[in-house]
């Protein structure tokens, strides 16, 4: 669990609210802002432990597939 801590000092998620301002609207604007700061990827990719290994083999495949794609739309136009 303490890397979930470690997470948390990377990432400072917090809104601040004008007054009047409905909780629901409150609540999209923090979904949105941790959406966008990535802490949700983050924790799915820490969920589970991953030999580095495994990880070297994902972004190779990764790269590969973005070769891929890279040429066939060179190939396409």
């Amino acid at each position: 669990m303490q890397k979930l801590a470690d997470i948390s000092q990377h990432f400072s998620n917090g809104i601040e609210l004008r007054d009047n301002e409905p909780v629901e609207g409150a609540i999209k604007k923090f979904k949105r802002e941790v959406a966008n700061s990535g802490i949700l990827t983050e924790l799915k990719k820490r969920e589970y432990f991953e030999k580095p290994s495994v990880i070297k083999k994902r972004e190779r495949d990764q790269a590969e597939r973005k070769r891929f794609r890279k040429r066939n739309i060179y190939n396409e136009a």
